[in-house]
């Protein structure tokens, strides 16, 4: 069984090397909400505050040591590599710390992983790092003191879906390229909100 404390304690020392001053805070910020999500959620508290710290274990590689570190991992880079990078961080961030440490849960990896890009089937950890990183109190756009209300008052994929649905508006707002795969993410959790109301 994983030692989640002493991978804690390794891990936040490393990212201290790895990240910046601002980076590593904005770490454990999340985390803190993440664990606070996982305990209103109902989901393991030790995996949401264990995923929470180590998200941007990448983060602070350059766009091209990313695409480097990509094609390492094995990673597809079939779309046009001037968009991924911003995305990439999470997934080569979670192949690194499947080796980095051999028996960190699929799940907390799994969530890493999607925390950028996210995926179609969400589990509730893989939301919770999501929302968690977008709305922890150390960042600062307008919309998100309204999803901070939200968090705990309303089902967890339906926070995700608005957080998710933000997202989106915020890119196209900026006229920033969306991923399709992003477009995909969407319409499932769209048909499936279609679903359940039967409302157009």
């Amino acid at each position: 069984m994983a030692d989640l404390e002493h991978i804690y304690a390794d891990g936040r020392k490393k990212l201290e090397k790895r990240l910046t001053p601002f980076r590593l805070l904005h770490s454990i910020s999340t985390s803190d909400i993440a664990g606070l999500m996982a305990n209103v959620y109902g989901v393991n508290n030790e995996y949401a505050v264990l995923a929470g710290l180590l998200h941007d274990w990448d983060k602070n590689y350059t766009d091209a040591q990313l695409m480097k570190r990509a094609e390492v991992f094995n990673i597809d880079l079939t779309d046009d590599p001037r968009h991924l990078a911003s995305l990439l961080h999470a997934q080569t961030g979670a192949c690194a710390l499947a080796k980095e440490y051999k028996d960190l849960p699929a799940e907390i990896i799994q969530a890493i992983a999607r925390h950028t890009s996210a995926a179609t089937d969400m589990s509730e950890l893989d939301m919770i790092i999501y929302i968690a990183d977008m709305i922890e109190p150390l960042r600062s756009a307008s919309n998100l003191q309204h999803l901070r209300t939200l968090a705990g008052n309303i089902p967890l994929e339906e926070l995700f879906i608005k957080c998710y649905r933000d997202t989106l508006e915020h890119l196209i707002r900026r006229q920033r390229y969306i991923h399709p795969g992003s477009v995909e993410v969407w319409n499932a959790y769209a048909a499936r909100k279609h679903g359940k109301t039967g409302k157009g």
